[in-house]
């Protein structure tokens, strides 16, 4: 493909006089000249070269960074394409490593010929390269190269008497606000490249600033959330469910909370997901139920006259632990409450078989006493068969079912919710609608036949205190 001709004849000198500045010699590999440069020393060749295909190593990059980004370089925008091989290690693997050495010398060949006169490659990691561009056009300039890049890397080659072909996933970053370190642009593409290998092989994506940070928030709530476990930061807040016929409290849904030091309190939303990805999920799991069973003996102890049922959420990796059932069974016993009191919610999702651990799981925790409820009932890959033969108790309907009854979309919302309730009673099972925060909403799941209902019109998720008065103030005992 044709690229544009950009200069770089003052960039690479400045680059050249930074280099010599830090105590090397040597020069740029220009591209075209692959494996021509003559250094001054072997020791200097060692630290700003590369080895193996001689092109210029993460060092000499950054060397090159600092000049085309130094107050007295020509002022024109630098950018970065960051590229990455897609299954270096299979090959590796397959063809052995001096074919992975050979497949790595020739993508810098060709690299180095197909680039113009405005870009440096260097080689910046095991199977990574990282192209220099100083344009003219900022993103324009910098996609032509990553597309040129991906069409070189693509060109079959012969490893081992076999055709191999690779191909590569590029991060782009385009010139970081001024003043910003040279780090600061190697850090965005690099954060591009984990965009694009997301997306698959043979990828490319620019940088994006709002994912760079949602990333690195999720990485520091990585970081944190051992030691707020430690540090008995995590509290449970108490959603009501109430009886759809009456508007009697029923019971609540236990929601974990986070009280950051510096955030504030922070939702499920924020870090729940992070646990999961992390493994933290089960430590936190087990937290949640080992408060929520202890608060619903509190609860039990100080209102004997009110059968108030707790229900908390398991998350997948906790029903497909063995040892799950045998740890709720301890803590039953050990705070002393009815099993029926509990109910745990466990996604559909989770449940795409009727084999396999979750499923045993299920039927253990049903053996207990305890309530088992399908959480957001119609968004998973529902397998009804589950439904006849597992001991469910409840179906819990998404939100999404309940949130629109308006307009053409809520007709048809309002008929799945009547088939799904139809289904349930048909089964012997009960229906919690969730999510309801209007009286519009409460009426329309009422009439749909709804049992219990969860939502803002009926309470927000609130601290144990709040759910001792209302227990207090409760005309009659509120039964299951």
């Amino acid at each position: 493909m044709s690229l544009p001709k950009i200069a770089i004849d003052r960039t690479v000198g400045h680059a050249a006089e930074y280099a010599s500045a830090a105590g090397d010699g040597d020069g740029f590999v220009a591209p075209g000249s692959f494996g021509r440069h003559t250094p001054a020393q072997p020791s200097r060749q060692h630290t700003m070269y590369d080895q193996l295909t001689g092109l210029p190593n993460r060092i000499m990059l950054k060397h090159a960074l600092c000049a085309a980004t130094s107050a007295t370089a020509a002022q024109r925008p630098v950018g970065l394409c960051h590229l990455d091989l897609d299954g270096f290690t299979a090959i590796n693997q397959t063809h052995g490593y001096d074919a992975g050495d050979r497949l790595l010398q020739t993508i810098a060949q060709r690299l180095s010929a197909v680039l113009c006169e405005g870009c440096l490659v260097a080689r910046t990691g095991s199977d990574q390269f990282t192209v220099l561009v100083s344009a003219s056009a900022h993103v324009t300039d910098i996609t032509r190269v990553a597309e040129a890049i991906q069409q070189a890397v693509r060109r079959p080659l012969e490893l081992g008497g076999q055709q191999v072909s690779v191909t590569a996933c590029i991060g782009m970053a385009t010139p970081p606000p001024a003043g910003s370190a040279v780090g600061d642009l190697l850090s965005a593409a690099e954060s591009a490249l984990l965009l694009a290998r997301a997306a698959g092989h043979d990828q490319r994506r620019l940088f994006d600033p709002d994912e760079h940070a949602h990333r690195l928030a999720r990485h520091e709530i990585a970081r944190q959330l051992p030691l707020a476990l430690q540090r008995g930061e995590l509290f449970l807040e108490y959603q009501p469910i109430v009886e759809a016929g009456t508007g009697d409290l029923y019971g609540v849904e236990a929601l974990v909370r986070w009280r950051h030091p510096r955030r504030g309190v922070l939702g499920p939303a924020e870090f729940v997901p992070v646990a999961e990805q992390t493994g933290l999920i089960n430590e936190v799991g087990r937290f949640v139920l080992r408060t929520a069973c202890a608060q619903a003996q509190q609860w039990q102890a100080r209102n004997p006259g009110h059968r108030l049922v707790m229900s908390v959420n398991v998350a997948p990796s906790q029903a497909d632990d063995p040892q799950f059932a045998g740890d709720v069974a301890d803590l039953l016993s050990h705070c002393g409450i009815d099993p029926e009191l509990l109910q745990l919610e466990i996604t559909e999702s989770s449940m795409l078989s009727t084999s396999g651990q979750v499923t045993e799981t299920i039927r253990t925790l049903a053996g207990l006493g305890v309530r088992v409820a399908i959480d957001d009932f119609g968004t998973g890959y529902a397998n009804l068969a589950n439904l006849r033969s597992l001991p469910v108790h409840t179906l819990k309907l998404a939100r999404q079912f309940v949130t629109p009854f308006a307009g053409d979309t809520g007709r048809v919302d309002a008929a799945m919710v009547d088939t799904i309730v139809r289904l349930a009673h048909g089964l012997g099972l009960g229906v919690i609608a969730e999510g309801v925060e209007t009286p519009e909403q409460a009426d329309t799941v009422r009439r749909l036949g709804c049992d219990l209902i969860q939502g803002f019109r009926y309470g927000r998720p609130q601290a144990p205190q709040a759910v001792d008065a209302r227990l207090r103030a409760a005309a009659t005992p509120v039964v299951s």
